[in-house]
């Protein structure tokens, strides 16, 4: 592994470095992904833990400050709920990815070895745009959350107040870019699940002819274990590291769907219908990065249940071929979550049924809230 080339995803690495959420960086000198400990990553990643609970602190101080008239006592408390939560998550987050860098590492030299090995040849070009879209979404959610909360939310409000706040747009940018760096790295292991299959189908395809038994035999069997080291490598370290943010950043998103809804059922303006669409789907960003990556999970197993599918075909011939694709047919007969959050549920499409229920759930609890507040003030009334 000491040969390894700077790859796709090295742009995230450097990128992750700067924000202080983990220490990891291609080495040139010595052609290898090492833990670069700089003072400037955890000077960053000190001062945005200590920023973000000091924001809490103030948050939470001044609970009832820059309440509006126009929502209910019970959406103020929501709104309010909301932004304490994303911040806690974000500094939960943070400590989780610095205290796993030495796991963390050795995800990442797997899978650049994995690329460089076996996709040498191929172009990745969905980690590139992806991280465009990442600059490009952080750069409209924060416009938005500067016009949105700033000059019309927060205008009334203390300078201290406004500074706290910058703490939600800010978990969307670290968010981001680390759920950016895992949907790339499951990317390309759907590609290297990809290619070994070609190469399974290549291999069964000439398993009649005698002469070449013995080769198909080992090219098979390295085969079988790279499809086993991958599948170990996402049940193991992956969902070790990226399945507590995943399960994180689902139950963020839950909360922040039920927000940006009950905040359009409430608040009544004079913006267009298409305005408000635009700036609903740009509030759902972070929900919208989650369920993608959900989504690349979901495909990851997918393509990792094909390997046995492809050797149930597989006509016997009588040779040795046939009891390794027997053993691993025995092995693999019961088809496991590939990527879970954390082992509290799998990371597949199940999830965004998961997600509306929780959404659904919040929505009703919200709703009998303001019901019972309204009532309340009618009974005053009298």
């Amino acid at each position: 592994m000491d040969d390894f080339k700077p790859g796709e995803l090295c742009a995230y690495y450097r990128l992750c470095r700067y924000l202080g959420i983990f220490c990891i960086d291609y080495n040139p000198t010595k052609k290898r992904f090492l833990l670069r400990r700089s003072l400037i990553c955890y000077v960053v990643h000190f001062a945005l833990q200590a920023y973000l609970v000091g924001c809490m602190a103030i948050m939470v101080t001044y609970w009832r400050r820059c309440f509006k008239s126009e929502l209910t006592t019970t959406g103020n408390h929501f709104d309010r709920l909301v932004m304490v939560i994303a911040l806690g998550i974000l500094v939960v987050q943070n400590s989780w990815l610095i205290w796993l860098q030495a796991p963390h590492l050795r995800i990442v030299r797997q899978i650049e070895f994995y690329r460089r090995r076996h996709l040498a040849n191929v172009r990745l070009l969905l980690p590139k745009r992806l991280l465009w879209v990442i600059i490009a979404t952080n750069v409209l959610y924060m416009a938005n959350f500067i016009k949105t909360c700033i000059f019309e939310w927060l205008s009334d409000a203390s300078r201290l107040f406004v500074i706290t706040s910058l703490g939600f747009p800010l978990r969307y940018l670290v968010t981001s870019f680390t759920m950016g760096t895992y949907f790339s790295m499951v990317h390309i292991l759907r590609q290297v699940l990809s290619w070994n299959q070609s190469q399974i189908t290549a291999i069964v395809e000439q398993s009649g002819d005698l002469k070449k038994s013995s080769a198909n035999l080992l090219r098979l069997r390295g085969c079988l274990e790279l499809h086993d080291r991958l599948v170990l490598l996402c049940n193991g370290e992956i969902s070790l590291v990226y399945g507590f943010i995943a399960w994180l950043s689902w139950m963020f998103a839950s909360l922040d769907v039920t927000g940006v809804i009950y905040l359009t059922m409430v608040i009544q303006t004079n913006k267009s219908i298409v305005l408000k669409l635009v700036t609903n789907i740009v509030w759902l960003s972070p929900t919208l990065m989650t369920c993608a990556a959900s989504f690349m999970s979901n495909r990851v197993g997918i393509q990792a249940n094909k390997t046995a599918k492809i050797l149930a075909k597989v006509p016997r011939t009588g040779t040795g071929l046939d009891r390794m694709i027997e053993k691993f047919l025995l092995k693999n007969l019961r088809q496991q979550p590939i990527l879970t959050a954390y082992g509290f549920f799998a990371l597949d499409k199940s999830t965004l049924f998961k997600l509306f229920t929780a959404i659904f759930t919040y929505m009703v609890i919200l709703v009998q809230f303001k019901e019972m507040e309204n009532s309340t003030k009618t009974i005053n009334k009298f």
